[in-house]
């Protein structure tokens, strides 16, 4: 403890040391420029040329499609269906690229959307939204001249939540990566909408608006007027204002002070880092709990699918069909049906044998939706993502046990987001959970038995649950178990952790993130698994 006390007073001494050198530089700096490259003191002139308000500029997703105003609804004000406000309050308003927004289904990367006053979230920018398309010059009469269109793409994040670099980008729509230079030539120091600039070829933002070559390809590229940055920058200063600047410049005395004290700081937090390295050697990592639930725009946006397909079948007097998977793949959700059914109740289509039913997202997310209960999809749950997108499956359909096996770490977490995911969901109808045996991992919303007896009584049909067990069961607990899944009411998912030979579904976790079944696509369940193990 003693030199955990150390640790902190060193760290507060250097926060002081760092207060006391940066206020007399702050008093002798110019003044502060925002991302925008408008000065602080500058507040008035903002306030002059219009409100500020929030917005948030439209990107693209990792399979590079556009997003959704549900999905900005869901992110930023906690309810997918208000993205009609966001509608009316974007409706007919020019974009930066010459467009403007007519159709709530319709909207381009790179497109800027005010937002409610209570929107909250990373990515969310305050201030004055652009007058009109960027970039064109002022016509005589006082307005914007029409830019030339050129093929442009906004950036994305890959698969695995990097941002995308240009030499993948011109492998992907230039056919050679090679040809990044190109790109980078184009675009290099031109202000992007979040006022950045490309100086380094290799450090690129999400959002940015890259020009592309003119024999550019792709579902991904755009085409129009190039979206400029949502709020000039401040010119240069002239003069007098340069003098006074470079008069107010910290000394060299102040800068080596500053020096001084992030040596001290990054010194305290190393010594720290130590200390707290030491004291967990040898301890188990613990789960992080954060890491249960999935992606909270996605879960919203498929239980309004589902609502949308409840919807059409009330409308077209179409029994609901089963529904053994969902997925998807690129800009359109596929259901995966119990039962061949044809023709599918519009927006959905049946593919040939009527096994598939599949709909664009876009029409998902304005078509009308359903209030009816979602209880015949309460098991369905999300393995992860496949090389084509994200796979959800209903544990329902197993009707027989489900293994998970792998190492004890890998499936303990896989375990702990499907247990997320079926208490959690949108369309969850908040199960029982009952865990039997030892060396299960904790989870706050289930009930810990110590043998299966005390709860296959109370198997019953009706609302269901999910049983977890810590071995396979014996044979005569698999007959009582396979009398119960013979009735087609019986709602109960039973889970073994480990190998278990009259396992219906055998599903394995693998140390490196992906989970591996056989009769399904090769699914990574977490991204954060491969990063936290590198650093082990």
């Amino acid at each position: 403890m003693h030199h955990a006390h150390r640790a902190a007073a060193a760290l507060a001494a250097a926060a002081l040391f760092m207060t006391a050198v940066a206020v007399p530089a702050a008093t002798a700096a110019p003044p502060a420029v925002g991302r925008a490259g408008l000065a602080a003191d500058e507040s008035a002139a903002d306030d002059s040329k219009g409100e500020k308000v929030k917005y948030y500029v439209m990107k693209t997703s990792p399979d590079g499609e556009p997003e959704f105003l549900f999905q900005i609804a869901q992110r930023f004000l906690g309810d997918g269906n208000r993205y009609t406000e966001i509608f009316d309050l974007n409706k007919g308003r020019a974009q930066p690229d010459g467009g403007t927004l007519t159709d709530p289904a319709a909207v381009l990367p790179g497109w800027v959307m005010q937002l409610p006053d209570d929107a909250e979230g990373e990515g969310i920018e305050v201030g004055v939204l652009p007058a009109g398309p960027a970039g064109g010059d002022a016509s005589p009469d006082g307005s914007a001249s029409a830019a030339p269109s050129v093929p442009y793409y906004v950036i994305g994040k890959t698969r695995k939540g990097e941002t995308e670099y240009l030499y993948l980008i011109a492998e992907r729509f230039l056919g050679d990566g090679e040809r990044a230079r190109e790109i980078f030539q184009l675009n290099k120091g031109r202000a992007q909408p979040d006022g950045g600039t490309l100086t380094v070829r290799d450090q690129v933002e999400v959002g940015w608006v890259l020009q592309l070559p003119e024999d550019a390809k792709g579902k991904a590229v755009q085409h129009g007027p190039l979206p400029g940055p949502t709020a000039e920058p401040s010119a240069p200063a002239s003069g007098a204002d340069a003098g006074e600047q470079a008069a107010a410049s910290p000394s060299w005395v102040v800068l080596a002070l500053l020096g001084l004290g992030v040596l001290a700081l990054v010194g305290a937090v190393g010594f720290g880092v130590v200390l707290v390295a030491r004291r967990l050697r040898g301890r188990e990592e613990p789960f992080d709990d954060s890491l249960l639930r999935t992606d909270t725009s996605a879960s919203w946006m498929v239980d309004r699918a589902l609502r949308v397909l409840l919807a059409s079948c009330e409308r077209e007097g179409v029994e609901v069909p089963g529904v053994t998977g969902v997925f998807i793949e690129g800009g359109a959700m596929r259901l995966r049906l119990a039962s061949p059914a044809s023709p599918a109740p519009d927006p959905w289509v049946a593919n040939e044998d009527g096994q598939s039913w599949s709909a664009p997202l876009a029409r998902l997310q304005s078509a009308p939706a359903s209030e009816a209960s979602t209880a015949q999809f309460a098991r369905l749950v999300t393995l992860g993502m496949a090389e084509t997108g994200r796979v959800l499956v209903d544990f329902v359909r197993a009707r027989g046990v489900i293994s998970l096996d792998g190492p004890t770490r890998a499936r303990h977490e896989v375990l702990r987001r499907w247990l997320g995911e079926l208490t959690g969901n949108p369309w969850s109808n908040d199960p029982r959970v009952v865990m039997v045996g030892n060396g299960l991992p904790q989870a706050e919303q289930a009930e810990y038995l110590s043998a299966i007896e005390q709860v296959i009584p109370e198997l019953g049909v009706g609302a269901g649950g999910v049983l977890v067990l810590s071995q396979a069961p014996s044979v005569t607990q698999q007959d009582l178990l396979a009398t119960r899944f013979a009735d087609s009411r019986f709602a109960w998912v039973v889970i073994v952790l480990g190998e278990s030979s009259s396992a219906k579904w055998r599903i394995r976790a693998g140390d490196d993130g992906w989970l591996r079944s056989g009769f399904l696509p090769d699914v990574r369940y977490t991204e954060q698994t491969a990063v936290r193990r590198t650093g082990e």
